[in-house]
């Protein structure tokens, strides 16, 4: 099984810790921060384009939620993945 180093939340600093509180901001989850989103805690500036991406497909336009979230599940199972 592969690792990949991540920097947990209550120990982030400068960028990272910043790219955090926008996640909370955005995902509306308290300090909670997914998994898939700490994979990217080395790299912040890929990480805050990651949670843009996700914010702008899951809260922009004019297609309900609850279809996008259907369509991003219908997707990762046929690619799949388990996110």
């Amino acid at each position: 099984m592969s690792f990949i180093q991540m920097i947990p939340p209550n120990k982030a600093t400068g960028e990272t810790k910043e790219v955090y509180r926008y996640m909370a901001k955005v995902g509306g989850s308290g300090n909670k921060v997914p998994k898939i989103v700490q994979a990217f805690s080395l790299r912040p500036g890929s990480m805050r384009r990651m949670i843009r991406l996700w914010e702008l497909g899951m809260w922009m336009g004019g297609e309900p939620r609850t279809m996008r979230e259907m369509i991003g599940a219908a997707v990762s199972r046929l690619n799949s993945c388990r996110y």
